[in-house]
């Protein structure tokens, strides 16, 4: 008996061994030296099947192994569902990637810790209205979890113009997003090009906010509203302190808007193309009310601008 006792218990440590031995290779091979492969989770990119689980257990295993970047390299994938980029991971997508979204979801919500580099997020279908890139306040992004938007370009060519390119939004108590990079990102395509939102938090209390983000050379094309800023002029719900810089934004005859504009101290200033596409004397910025000490350097006539606000300097130009 103690023999046979003996002889099960090897069997079981070998069996283990196994285990333990298949799972460090297949960490290894599922390992890239950059990063960690897609494919390894099977999102093939070229068989028209949907990739969203295979993208979204590549996003986790990242999560829980080190935080590798995760590769999406040259293909086209397909989303039926949306993914959650976690918080520490990476997510870095070839120059010719492309993301191609079926249905109506938040395309990508972000967690803190995070990054999005290079490839094309294209929205094909016409029920989408929903958020290509989604942040919640709920994160409470600030300087040491702060997250990182590069050379992505956002596009939706279903011809609807509908959903929003990015959404940042704060709807609770205690909930911000400050300190986000986003940088040589193009959006085309949108209601929406940049939406971000701070509504009243419920029951009256505390506060939320949206402030202190850079947006740096991005190009926005075709969208209804190009940059679209909701909040009080301050808190309990404020949009403040952000920077739109060096924009290049391309009008066309289904934009209503190239600004519209709530909150204080926020920055607005580059390039705005073909205004002959828009009807005479349509005012293309719209200052409401709750806006305070906004700048705005655009090259737009003083009749293109309602200003309802206090304080608000535009730096238009003279007719």
């Amino acid at each position: 008996m103690k023999r046979q006792y003996i002889y099960i218990v090897t069997i079981a440590l070998l069996a283990a061994t196994v285990v333990l031995l298949i799972g460090s290779l297949s960490k290894e091979v599922i390992k890239e030296p950059g990063g960690v492969k897609v494919e390894a989770f099977g999102a093939d990119g070229n068989d028209q099947q949907d990739d969203s689980s295979a993208i979204q257990a590549a996003i986790d295993f990242s999560y829980e192994n080190d935080n590798q970047p995760v590769l999406l390299l040259g293909k086209s994938y397909i989303l039926k569902r949306g993914l959650q980029l976690k918080e520490g991971v990476m997510l870095e997508m070839g120059m010719a990637t492309k993301l191609l979204v079926e249905g109506n979801f938040n395309v990508l919500e972000v967690e803190g810790k995070t990054s999005i580099t290079n490839g094309t997020i294209e929205i094909t279908t016409p029920e989408f209205r929903d958020a290509t890139i989604y942040v919640s306040g709920k994160e409470q992004v600030w300087t040491t979890n702060r997250i990182n938007i590069e050379n992505v370009t956002l596009y939706n060519s279903s011809g609807t113009n509908r959903g929003k390119g990015i959404f940042f939004n704060a709807g609770s108590s205690g909930e911000f997003i400050s300190f986000v990079n986003v940088s040589g990102v193009n959006v085309s395509g949108f209601h929406s090009a940049v939406l971000l939102e701070a509504t009243p938090p419920e029951g009256g209390e505390d506060y939320n906010f949206i402030n202190g983000n850079r947006f740096v050379n991005m190009t926005l094309d075709d969208c209804i509203v190009c940059i679209q800023i909701n909040s009080g002029v301050t808190i309990p719900n404020e949009v403040s302190g952000n920077m739109f810089d060096n924009l290049q934004v391309q009008l066309t005859e289904r934009t209503d808007k190239v600004v519209m504009l709530s909150g204080s101290n926020n920055i607005i200033e580059g390039m705005v193309w073909d205004i002959a596409f828009m009807k005479d004397r349509q005012a293309l910025i719209e200052l409401t009310k709750d806006s305070s000490e906004n700048l705005l350097k655009l090259n737009l006539t003083q009749d293109r601008v309602e200003d309802e606000g206090r304080g608000n300097r535009l730096s238009a130009l003279e007719e």
